[in-house]
């Protein structure tokens, strides 16, 4: 559901931008129609409201050598809250970890590995995800194909 502060002209420009990130002013303008001072004005409310957050630019993994890509469903030990934010800290600090989600549920936690193959991930579950940091235990989850994979959300 779109936010009810959103016209429908702010979503045209959002849904462009999530499209193509880098249009320039006048491109969107002509896209949205609107005039490139007016368009402008928009975007800038738009990131001055956190609902545009950053620009980025999506990188191919496969021309990267990150052709595989795991998820781990993960449990704690315990709820030691010192551990959990250890944790954090670590998931942090791992490349290969392209997502890390704290859960409800079965699990407490979810992670996105983009590796190379999988010798790489098994050198990464060796290394980084450890009962050190208070893992009880994982399950790890191969993509074989990837159906849809989308950073744009529904507007």
């Amino acid at each position: 559901m779109v936010n009810k502060i959103l016209d429908n002209i702010d979503t045209r420009i959002l849904r462009a931008l999530q499209r193509n990130g880098k249009l320039q002013n006048n491109e969107l303008a002509n896209e949205v129609g609107l005039s490139n001072s007016a368009c402008l004005r928009r975007v800038k409310l738009l990131e001055d409201s956190g609902i545009i957050q950053k620009y980025t630019a999506l990188l191919n993994p496969k021309k990267l050598n990150c052709n595989f890509t795991v998820y781990i469903l993960g449990s704690f030990m315990d709820e030691n809250i010192t551990m959990r934010e250890h944790f954090i800290f670590e998931m942090k600090l791992i490349p290969q970890v392209t997502e890390c989600h704290l859960m409800a549920g079965d699990y407490d936690f979810i992670l996105k590995l983009q590796v190379a193959d999988l010798d790489e991930f098994y050198a990464c579950k060796n290394k980084y995800l450890t009962k050190e940091l208070g893992i009880k235990n994982l399950k790890s989850e191969i993509i074989l194909k990837t159906v849809k994979n989308t950073t744009e959300l529904p507007l």
